[in-house]
């Protein structure tokens, strides 16, 4: 029998012989100096160098008033003092101690009715109109009853931290609890799964990047509302040096932004750290292992 050929653009070759298919479109190429780890922080570096200069033009140039724009270069040298002084890192300390335990509060808590209400169905039906109505509640608006009942103390920042913490994540995990795959549910009904094991095994991992995810914003939106109880309720922390630096006059400007530096690099470290701890604990999951797929693809 003869050979079928195949003509190609390059020439004629047989067909199976590995020669180019005109028909099929060539993975896009990665620039390997672009997608490299030097790069990226290059030019990010690039980006904050061109945001601090463009800050210092501005502030000099006289295109807002010096009394309420400092100058970069002043804000950085009242930051390099308040990075030598107890104050500043007292209260990092103040900030932190609140925070972490207002999410790990109301964290704990998501988790734990999150999970209930997704397993029972008549409990959920009943329960999550109340849910998503106390959720819309801006957590701001409870702020004047937690101070009447706490005072300006670190219970106060603990409780407004947690109770803007849960309700999101409280959602966020039933419906990682609910979203099963339905093969997967009949598959393990089929198996004859139940209580401990069916849920380790089935509704777990099927939840699992749902919590991680809803854990990761609840701890940056927990640090946000750490600033504003100590900030508008009075609590010790970056807020209330954020608040008396204002009050102490325009001399202490550089100050009041300074402080204003500090909570945005700590809310940088804290998203950063979650999305590390996510990605360590979801390494088996098909999201993870696609990104880390695609990040090491040449």
């Amino acid at each position: 029998m003869p050979t079928l050929r195949l003509d190609s653009p390059h020439g004629t070759g047989s067909a199976g012989a590995g020669g180019p298919d005109p028909g099929r479109a060539s993975p896009p190429r990665r620039e390997p100096f672009v997608d490299g780890p030097v790069f990226r922080a290059g030019a990010r570096v690039l980006v904050v160098a061109v945001l601090l200069g463009l800050w210092e033009t501005v502030s000099r140039s006289g295109l807002l008033d010096a009394g309420a724009f400092p100058s970069m270069t002043a804000t950085m040298a009242e930051l390099g003092r308040q990075l030598v002084s107890a104050e500043l890192w007292t209260a990092i300390g103040d900030t932190l101690r609140g925070w972490s335990a207002g999410v790990a509060i109301g964290v704990t808590l998501a988790i734990a009715v999150g999970t209930l209400l997704g397993l029972n169905r008549f409990a959920y039906l009943s329960v999550i109109p109340v849910v998503e109505f106390v959720k819309t509640v801006p957590v701001i608006a409870i702020l004047p009853l937690a101070i009447v009942v706490w005072g300006a103390t670190t219970e106060m920042k603990v409780f407004l931290v947690a109770f803007g913490v849960f309700w999101p994540l409280v959602i966020q995990v039933i419906y990682g609890v609910r979203a099963v795959d339905p093969v997967v549910r009949d598959t393990a009904t089929v198996l004859r799964l139940r209580g401990l094991r069916r849920f380790s095994t089935v509704t777990l991992p099927s939840a699992a990047p749902f919590v991680a995810t809803g854990v990761r914003v609840a701890a940056a939106v927990g640090l946000i509302l750490t600033i504003i109880a100590e900030l508008i309720g009075g609590a010790e922390g970056l807020g209330l040096s954020i608040l008396s630096s204002v009050n102490a006059g325009p001399e202490r400007l550089p100050a009041t932004y300074a402080f204003i530096l500090v909570t945005g690099v700590l809310g940088v470290l804290v998203t950063s750290a979650f999305s590390w701890l996510e990605r360590r604990a979801l390494h088996w999951h098909e999201s993870q292992r696609n990104a880390t797929a695609k990040g090491a693809r040449p």
